[in-house]
């Protein structure tokens, strides 16, 4: 539909499709009325959606940690020995079903925003092929690098931190990018630079081509 901001202009012209689970779905502007968005699998879920404080849309941003969270799960698992793969950190973690969604999120927390940390836990446990794929590897710290900033700040220096500093959140960059498309498109180039391919790119700016082409035709009529 016009104006949606999740297709960037593009409406059923250009592209159509089924839509189904309509109480999982979203308005034309990211944002749900009627549910929560604690919806899905906590393990594969964005850290933000499992904590108990409403947000304001769903962005690209949540949907791309979740790809992430389904890549490390993907390396991590061994398809021939369930007790080993049962044993892993992660599996570990996310298959407990005593650990409560604050806990996934600290869980989370501790493993990706610390470069060292997520090595101890998460990727020292890959599967030999993922492991030994350097390649792989230096991909999955870029994503990390651009979905979980790391705090560089001391303790010190946070206690320093007066209130107004806080109340900031960053409300510039989400007014510029309100569905966290930047950030997406980082990804993606990570992901396209390791497969040797430009797909996930060319998509992008097909459909950024599609949009500016649908908005100078509405300007023109």
């Amino acid at each position: 539909m016009d104006g949606c901001v999740l297709t960037g202009g593009l409406t059923d012209n250009d592209r159509s499709g089924t839509l189904i689970d309509w109480n999982l779905c979203f308005n034309a502007r990211g944002e749900s009325s009627n549910r929560a968005f604690r919806s899905g699998t906590p393990a594969f879920m964005a850290p933000v959606l499992l904590e108990d404080k409403p947000i304001h849309r769903r962005t690209l941003a949540h949907d791309m940690e979740s790809f992430f969270a389904v890549i490390i799960w993907i390396a991590t698992l061994d398809y021939f020995d369930e007790a080993a793969f049962l044993a892993k950190p992660l599996a570990m973690t996310m298959l407990d079903k005593r650990n409560p969604p604050m806990e996934i999120v600290n869980f989370k927390e501790n493993w990706f925003n610390s470069r060292k940390s997520f090595r101890k836990w998460i990727t020292d446990h890959f599967e030999s092929r993922y492991r030994k794929d350097k390649g792989f590897r230096k991909c999955l710290a870029k994503l990390r690098e651009i979905l979980y900033q790391e705090d560089d700040l001391d303790q010190e220096d946070d206690l320093d931190l007066d209130d107004d500093l806080g109340k900031n959140d960053n409300k510039v960059t989400e007014g510029a990018d309100p569905m966290k498309e930047g950030l997406f498109r980082q990804c993606m180039k990570e992901i396209d630079d390791y497969l040797n391919e430009k797909k996930g790119v060319d998509e992008m700016q097909w459909i950024d081509s599609q949009a500016q082409a649908s908005h100078i035709h509405l300007g023109e009529s």
